[in-house]
């Protein structure tokens, strides 16, 4: 993908934010708990609405959420009440020098500018802070998952995931597995969809086009007969590393 396309899908989730809401899953308690330690201040870089952030509020002493659009941070606001918010990318964190003991990001990792991106992480955590860097990844070893995949597009963070061995600023990452479902209903599924970025960057015939498949989906397979709601498994791939 082309610099300017990836900026281009980086910049729709603003257009979709309830979407994301209804449709994105939290983070298991676990992992929660694996990717923050005992840290008590955390910085919660890319928030989103607040979907990790609604975790580290609960698990933290202080956790100050770092969202870069606005529409997004809006609905974190009302979601997260408790949360610290500010405007601002991971590329530039105006948090003083030393403030945090760990920095997380969550389904966000692979949109940064590392090299400008990852000095400011460490610049902000303290000696012997950490970097925690957690993904929630459909599992495609379900069949209608990888269906739902072909049609709706694969995920664009699997090369970033692949490559998290050691990168600049950080020792080498440890990572950790986790397995967890999402309950949702056919208008939750259509929310998840929608809220991808490749499909909420395409053209409205597209995107329709889309809708449609996913709805066949739903009609023709037998894991969505005989209930309103069913359960969308994940596998949510989690790494951290220290500060050098």
């Amino acid at each position: 993908m082309s610099e300017r396309a990836q900026l281009r899908q980086a910049g729709s989730f603003g257009r979709v934010v309830e979407a994301y809401e209804r449709g994105r899953p939290g983070y298991p308690e676990e992992a929660v708990r694996w990717l923050i330690g005992a840290g008590g201040r955390v910085v919660d870089l890319g928030a989103g609405t607040g979907k990790l952030t609604a975790s580290l509020a609960e698990a933290a002493s202080e956790t100050i959420a770092v969202e870069p659009q606005h529409p997004m941070l809006l609905r974190l606001k009302e979601v997260v009440p408790g949360a610290r918010t500010i405007c601002a990318r991971a590329e530039a964190v105006p948090i003083q020098a030393g403030w945090a003991d760990v920095v997380t990001v969550g389904q966000a990792f692979h949109w940064f500018d590392r090299d400008r991106a990852l000095p400011e992480i460490a610049r902000v955590l303290r000696t012997g802070g950490h970097l925690g860097v957690v993904w929630n990844v459909r599992d495609r070893s379900v069949d209608w998952v990888a269906e739902l995949e072909r049609i709706s597009g694969s995920d664009n963070s699997e090369s970033t995931r692949g490559s998290m061995s050691k990168v600049a600023h950080f020792g080498p990452f440890e990572s950790h597995r986790f397995r967890f479902t999402q309950v949702l209903d056919r208008d939750g599924l259509l929310a998840h969809v929608n809220s991808r970025s490749n499909v909420a960057a395409m053209d409205e015939t597209d995107r329709r086009r889309v809708t449609e498949s996913v709805l066949q989906l739903v009609e023709a397979h037998s894991a969505f007969a005989g209930s309103d709601r069913f359960e969308f498994p994940y596998i949510t791939q989690a790494f951290r590393a220290e500060k050098a």
